[in-house]
């Protein structure tokens, strides 16, 4: 009599299968590191069901730097440092993030290293330095411009170092070519309580399809949910999230 396995040992067996693929495919940096999980409302999107590590992802739209918050948070689960990268336009005009109000979502400052760079190439140069290291858990980056070239260096570091790398961009959406495994376009949305409310939409990714999800950020733990149905979606204005946790 056939009896079929539980739940656990079913998707363990299919993870163990898609890493087995992935190795055959040559993709063996990818084995070594588990992606990252960003909860059950936006696994399921992505290959592998979580982000993949090591590797370069894109994040953009007037909320991106709180969902890069929260992907920071949940890309901490290994040791090692967070850098977050910036030059002094960027500082001058959105402000550096705050470590108090890191702390107060959970983001340990003692893992925290701002890098202040004079300009983009400087940026650019240190956040490529910081993926090569092992060292490093994640990096993000805020850059208004990265062309491909950029982006295939910067992968290849994050390959090289085994980490997690966040490329935010300020502006509009743009449609030139990117090395990143993922590209996402977020923003506010309106919300009935003290939570903020994001809308995520995944618009390129490496061997998958693209995809629309709207979640809930606990403001605590920078947790990622499925949002509920809104009872009056004018009931409260979208908060102004892309700097949360953030001074200036």
């Amino acid at each position: 009599m056939n009896i079929a396995p539980p739940p656990a040992d079913r998707a363990g067996r299919l993870a163990a299968l898609r890493a087995r693929i992935r190795a055959l495919e040559g993709r063996p940096g990818e084995l070594e590191r588990p992606p990252v999980r960003l909860g059950p409302a936006v696994d399921p999107l992505l290959p592998g069901d979580g982000l993949c590590r090591p590797a370069l992802h894109e994040l953009a739209g007037p909320a991106a730097t709180l969902f890069a918050l929260a992907i920071a948070k949940a890309a901490l689960d290994r040791p090692g440092l967070l850098l977050w990268c910036l030059d002094e336009a960027t500082v001058a005009t959105h402000g550096i993030p705050w470590p108090p109000g890191l702390a107060a979502r959970g983001l340990d400052p003692g893992r925290l290293v701002l890098v202040r760079a004079p300009d983009a190439r400087a940026t650019a140069w240190a956040m490529e330095e910081a993926l090569s290291s092992p060292a490093v858990a994640v990096v993000v980056g805020e850059l208004a411009r990265a062309d491909l070239g950029l982006g295939r260096r910067l992968q290849l570091a994050s390959e090289r170092g085994g980490g997690l790398g966040l490329l935010l961009r300020p502006g509009p959406r743009d449609g030139e070519p990117s090395a990143a495994r993922s590209r996402w376009w977020v923003t506010p949305l309106p919300s009935t309580d003290r939570s903020s409310r994001l809308r995520l939409e995944l618009w390129r990714v490496k061997g998958g399809a693209e995809a629309v999800v709207e979640v809930v950020v606990d403001e605590r733990t920078l947790a990622l949910a499925a949002a509920p149905p809104l009872a009056d979606p004018a009931a409260r204005p979208p908060r102004p999230a892309d700097r949360l946790a953030a001074a200036g």
